[in-house]
């Protein structure tokens, strides 16, 4: 089985989530279970996810991925932020583990986040603060719940940018276990790797530094910007500068057949447009 999907929305009711990943005929989502320009710092209502559990029943839905909010910065000095970037981490992870202790057949895949940029801090400095509220974080929660680090465009001081980063953010933590990777090809694009000239150099690399079997989840996204450009701007796929081909071959390379493709491109805005961002990519992903 091909595992692909969507960023849906979770408003109105957790379970909402699940009932968007039926009406468009995907098996993998991601969803943000809370407002996200603001800090998630209280625990989800048990109910509400048990609202998502109960919904998942019979669903065909097999992947979650959880967003952590926007606001995240795990790269920065200031204890405020900070502070606020662990404890929201810490009630997505929570929320995490609850639905992986109460969903019979549902693959939590973790809570992906943008590690945050370094503005007070060389990116030596900000890899070691990075790892440190990773290690912080994951001793909050006991279980099994990953955090997943997200790969980033680069822009100013953006951490994460290269896939060496992101693999000096993981070994620097003690509890590098519950640590992995959600790639988005977006970012990855205009951060210097080309995935329409050298997809198989790109795949060796991630294999490589990262290890594939650290990586959850693919953000499968067109890039409205141009190649190395360091800006993020996902776009529709096949109308951006990746194009279909590339994208293509992309989701079909045999050594990333088991890990799941999970668009955020803009027409995912409900109705006609989404599904047909959806069934484009149905269109191009060979069992």
């Amino acid at each position: 089985m091909r595992y692909f999907g969507a960023h849906v929305t979770s408003a109105g009711g957790h379970q909402n989530s699940i009932k968007e990943a039926v009406k468009y005929g995907i098996n993998s989502i991601q969803t943000m279970p809370t407002a996200p320009m603001r800090w998630a710092l209280k625990d989800v209502p048990v109910d509400q996810i048990d609202a998502l559990v109960n919904e998942h029943k019979g669903s065909g839905v097999e992947k979650l991925l959880l967003h952590c909010v926007y606001l995240i910065n795990l790269a920065r000095q200031d204890s405020q932020m900070f502070h606020l970037s662990k404890m929201s981490l810490v009630t997505y992870l929570k929320y995490a583990q609850t639905v992986m202790d109460r969903a019979d057949g549902l693959d939590v895949l973790g809570v992906t986040f943008h590690p945050g940029s370094a503005k007070d801090l060389t990116p030596e400095e900000g890899v070691k603060r990075i790892s440190e509220g990773l290690d912080w974080i994951i001793e909050q929660v006991p279980g099994r719940a990953m955090l997943l680090l997200e790969s980033s465009a680069g822009s100013g001081n953006v951490m994460g940018d290269t896939l060496e980063e992101l693999a000096a953010m993981r070994e620097g933590a003690v509890h590098k276990e519950r640590v992995g990777y959600v790639l988005d090809t977006q970012h990855m694009f205009v951060s210097g790797y080309d995935w329409r000239n050298d997809l198989e150099g790109i795949v060796s690399k991630i294999d490589e530094v990262l290890g594939l079997e650290n990586v959850r989840c693919f953000h499968l996204n067109d890039s409205m910007m141009d190649f190395n450009s360091h800006r993020d701007r996902h776009e529709n796929l096949g109308k951006g500068e990746i194009g279909l081909e590339a994208i293509t071959a992309l989701v079909n390379h045999p050594k990333l057949k088991n890990i799941p493709f999970i668009m955020e491109t803009p027409a995912l805005k409900g109705g006609e447009e989404m599904q047909a961002e959806i069934d484009t990519l149905k269109s191009i992903i060979k069992e």
